[in-house]
């Protein structure tokens, strides 16, 4: 009689133990699956979304110069700040442009050189969503010509974007400067048209 009582019990220690272990088991899969770890594996295989995305680089010679031509096209009397291939998909190509009203758009232009859409008040510079301080104002004529001639010979790989004046009191004048490798620098310009300061990545 003692012996079977011995038995039984033995048998439910066992049992019992069989689940104690399996719930440790269980719980340590679904611990591992909400781990920071496994949630990283999640989010690697959905990807990355717009840091995907490829570089945006300046544009230069006959594809630059054809660009230009289709985005004022659409926008007759505006000044391209900018033309650069597109990262975002909308077409191969975008031109910033800032419009006599100095409100900024950007023209899309796919491979022959067509307008497919425009956006509004797209650019992402600084000092707001054009990019241009409203203490600041664009150059024209003579001066314009001075200030980007002087930008050019510090950068002379460079295209040349907005020329302005400059609101943050570093120089008289600024000309923002995209360069081959896609870089953006702005070169500030004193009233005597020579070259005071250079800032990377500006």
């Amino acid at each position: 009689m003692t012996n079977s009582i011995k038995k039984a019990g033995t048998g439910v220690a066992l049992a019992a133990a069989f689940a104690l272990g399996g719930a440790a088991v269980a719980g340590a899969v679904q611990s591992n699956s909400n781990s920071p770890a496994a949630a990283t594996g999640t989010t690697a295989q959905q990807g990355n979304g717009r840091g995907d995305r490829p570089p945006e680089t300046a544009l230069t010679g006959d594809t630059a110069a054809k660009v230009r031509a289709a985005a004022l096209a659409e926008v007759p009397g505006g000044t391209v700040e900018r033309i650069e291939n597109d990262g975002d998909g909308h077409a191969a190509y975008e031109a910033h442009i800032t419009k006599a009203d100095r409100s900024r758009i950007t023209v899309y232009v796919n491979q022959q050189f067509e307008v497919v859409s425009t956006e509004a008040g797209r650019d992402h510079g600084r000092g707001g969503p054009g990019g241009r301080r409203s203490d600041e104002t664009a150059l024209s004529g003579d001066t314009a010509a001075k200030v980007r001639a002087a930008a050019l010979a510090r950068a002379p790989d460079g295209t040349v974007g907005r020329v302005e004046t400059d609101g943050e009191g570093n120089a008289a004048y600024e000309a923002h400067i995209t360069k081959a490798d896609g870089s953006r620098i702005t070169v500030y310009v004193d009233k005597q048209f020579n070259v005071v300061e250079v800032d990377e990545g500006r």
